[in-house]
């Protein structure tokens, strides 16, 4: 997990990185170094966002196993609980 907030912090600081290098490049009329810069900008928007995927993704499966611990940790400390049922009241009826 470490290290994919390392390649995400990463990657932003390319994104800007680029972003400040193609202003500069246009300000000075260097078209070929605007292209190269917008390329990678993308590139580093692309790595950003199948990054953040695979980080919702993990996190959903980790949080579906702490669900399914607590379920079962639950079913194996009150056994009881779980077959009686709670009381009517007869005025419901």
């Amino acid at each position: 997990m470490k290290k994919r907030i390392a390649l995400n912090t990463f990657y932003t600081l390319g994104i800007v990185i680029s972003v400040v290098g193609i202003k500069w490049a246009y300000q000075n009329a260097n078209y070929p170094i605007v292209a190269l810069l917008a390329a990678t900008g993308i590139f580093f928007i692309y790595l950003k966002i199948n990054i953040v995927k695979e980080v919702k993704s993990e996190l959903k499966v980790k949080e579906e196993q702490y669900k399914s611990s607590i379920q079962d940790n639950r079913e194996t400390t009150y056994p009881a609980q779980r077959d009686t049922q709670l009381p009517v009241d007869e005025e419901r009826k």
